[in-house]
């Protein structure tokens, strides 16, 4: 089969138009049917249900089925033309969300970086959709995110937990080791969104309606916001521990704490021939890591 036909046909998928498919392929609509038509030919069924009058495309139960033989298909090209160049360094691409790459796993591709020369790592930071998406289009190997998104290419599993926590700076205010989220005014909050199950907690002790100080979205700005008037924020303990290293801060456990942030480890179904090996290796010194983390919990 021809790969560029195989390639369009997923372009179609992906944008429910052949005429999107064109403009993303840069090529004209007449090309596109005429890829398609060749590889239903190939094939010898029908991937696509021709609906006049309807804008958006409409698969065949087969054409439902060959999305992912196609995904793979692309793969084993991408992994074929690798292997001609000969290639030395084959990277294992990590996709993760903020908090893991800047403040749990940062220790981990240090050592990975120097001592482990057998392993080549590309690390990208994500929101949890972002790195769903790349990781189905084999645009990255392994992903860490907060959250789980049911996926029939994909496979999750909890991989580990930590406790949120109120953190302040103690040179500009003065809250107890303990507090009770009733007593925080939530105009004094540096807010970050950490979930759906964060912000339920959240919206039973604060009016979803009332202004916060500040509205963030890194933990970065966090750690720049806090040194204001009674500021105060809830972040994971990994974040209040990483910027308690840089500066003065106040870490006070909460009495009614949200539930614990949990991470999820996701990988392809059907990974990269070429990358398998590498994923074992990864994920042992990621076990090693996480066991010995001072802040996080293994989920068994």
């Amino acid at each position: 089969m021809n790969i560029e036909n195989i390639a369009t046909f997923l372009a179609i998928v992906e944008t429910k138009s052949l005429s999107k498919a064109a403009e993303k392929l840069y090529v004209s609509q007449s090309t596109i049917s005429t890829r398609l038509n060749s590889l239903e030919k190939d094939l010898g069924i029908k991937l696509i249900l021709r609906n006049p009058g309807k804008k958006m495309i409409e698969l065949t139960p087969k054409g439902e089925d060959f999305v992912p033989i196609a995904k793979r298909w692309i793969s084993l090209y991408k992994d074929t033309n690798m292997w001609i160049s000969k290639s030395p360094n084959v990277k294992l691409n990590i996709g993760a969300i903020d908090t893991v790459n800047s403040y749990i796993l940062s220790s981990l591709y240090n050592f990975i970086l120097k001592e482990k020369s057998t392993l080549y790592i590309d690390i990208s930071t994500h929101s949890s959709i972002q790195i769903f998406e790349l990781l189905e289009t084999f645009n990255i190997d392994y992903g860490i995110t907060s959250r789980f998104i049911r996926n029939d290419n994909l496979i999750g599993e909890p991989m580990f937990s930590e406790k949120m926590v109120m953190i302040s700076s103690p040179l500009y205010s003065n809250y107890d080791d303990v507090v009770h989220p009733k007593d925080l005014d939530v105009r004094n909050e540096i807010f970050q969104d950490w979930g759906p199950e964060f912000l339920i907690w959240h919206d039973k002790w604060w009016d979803p309606s009332e202004r916060k100080k500040v509205i963030v979205d890194t933990s970065a700005l966090v750690a720049t916001c806090i040194d204001t008037k009674n500021a105060w924020s809830i972040v994971p303990l990994t974040v209040a521990q990483a910027i308690k290293k840089i500066k003065p801060v106040k870490i006070s456990e909460l009495l009614v704490p949200p539930d614990k942030r949990v991470y999820y480890k996701i990988k392809h179904r059907y990974p990269r021939p070429r990358s398998i090996k590498l994923l074992q290796l990864f994920e042992d010194l990621l076990d090693l890591y996480i066991k010995d983390h001072p802040y996080i919990e293994i989920i068994k």
